[in-house]
């Protein structure tokens, strides 16, 4: 899974520490304690101090339940959700098994693989929109 910014990141750790283990260990259901991993995720800089808010979005988001393929069950805490004291409480749903056609599942990661591979190249040149705004400017009609 690509990661390109911080709450890809969050989405990314949570699956490795959370997902993958309790689907190895064969669970149907695993809950995580925004503080506890949110504490984990500032100790290995990851996100920046006070950047709860972030993480509690990143654990409820649409494409973390979605590419994890789960169910939230529960929120635990204020009605907000988003607080240092809420548990999130996943249903884990079985994995679609892939297909046995090999051309049917490789075009899609191809060509996601290709997602933001001219990060760094607009980087060194200042930017996207400073490189194509000098493109434009340089363009014989």
């Amino acid at each position: 899974m690509p990661t390109y910014g911080t709450t890809d990141k969050v989405r990314h750790r949570a699956t490795i520490e959370y997902i993958e283990p309790a689907r190895k260990s064969g669970k149907t259901q695993v809950r995580i304690h925004s503080g506890s991993f949110n504490k984990k995720l500032v100790e290995s800089l990851v996100v920046e101090p006070n950047r709860l808010t972030l993480v509690c979005n990143a654990l409820t988001s649409r494409k973390f339940l979605n590419d994890n393929h789960l169910r939230l069950e529960s929120v635990e805490g204020p009605p907000s959700g988003r607080s240092s004291t809420v548990v999130y409480t996943y249903s884990l749903s079985p994995v679609p098994s892939v297909s046995s056609n090999p051309d049917a599942t490789q075009a899609p990661s191809n060509f996601i693989s290709l997602r933001g591979i001219l990060k760094s190249t607009y980087r060194k040149l200042g930017g996207g929109e400073h490189f194509h705004k000098s493109q434009r400017e340089t363009w014989e009609r």
